[in-house]
């Protein structure tokens, strides 16, 4: 009896002081995970407004929207719709001049408009084109144009990204996150764009469409 009576469970004040502990590492565990995520979504779009930039920055030097070849004022590559970007056959060449639009003849693409502003100093002559088009959420952007009514519209896609970084997004540049108006929207099947998913499927891949030029 004197052993059993040395070897008593835990009491309800301990149990409840480790109920305590559990909770507070589990939060700061959660607003970690909060942290890095916006931290994420924040580099993300500083990276899309860099990618702006650089574009306008080439347009004084160049007189034309990088990869226009044709000057007409619109990107000769034809954004393609989907929820990824991966399949697109963005060069390694380390040498720009390789993928160039050096004359109104030359066939226009993906490439290209990288291409450009390497050439004229704008983004990194010696990156290649695939490292410098890659995101952070591990699929890429791509600057180009999309037709709608008979207009074209320039603009840039962020493809493969979960909703609630493309709601953050959308949130902080049009003020609401609605995915079907303004500079930011769901770049689904058509340019007027889609609702985002709901709360419940915040994970869902998506593709952003950010028109920095004229809107539809």
């Amino acid at each position: 009896m004197k052993y059993l009576r040395s070897n008593k469970g835990f009491t309800l004040v301990e149990l409840a002081i480790v109920l305590v502990i559990i909770g507070i590492i589990l939060g700061a565990v959660l607003k970690g995970q909060e942290l890095i995520n916006n931290a994420k979504v924040k580099r993300l779009q500083n990276d899309l407004k860099g990618i702006e930039a650089a574009m306008w920055t080439y347009y004084d030097r160049a007189g034309r929207m990088t990869g226009d070849c044709n000057r007409n004022g619109v990107i000769g590559y034809a954004l393609g719709t989907g929820a990824s970007g991966t399949g697109l056959a963005y060069s390694n060449n380390a040498n720009p001049t390789v993928d160039y639009c050096a004359t109104a003849a030359t066939t226009e693409g993906v490439n290209q408009p990288w291409s450009d502003m390497r050439v004229q100093r704008v983004l990194s002559y010696a990156t290649p084109n695939a490292n410098l088009a890659r995101h952070n959420f591990n699929d890429n952007f791509a600057i180009g144009s999309i037709a709608s009514g008979g207009v074209n519209y320039n603009a840039i896609v962020i493809y493969g990204i979960p909703a609630w970084a493309a709601k953050m997004i959308d949130v902080s540049i049009d003020g609401a996150a609605d995915g079907t108006a303004g500079r930011v929207r769901n770049f689904t099947t058509n340019v007027t764009g889609s609702g985002w998913p709901g709360d419940a499927n915040n994970d869902q891949v998506v593709s952003l469409i950010y028109f920095f030029d004229r809107i539809p």
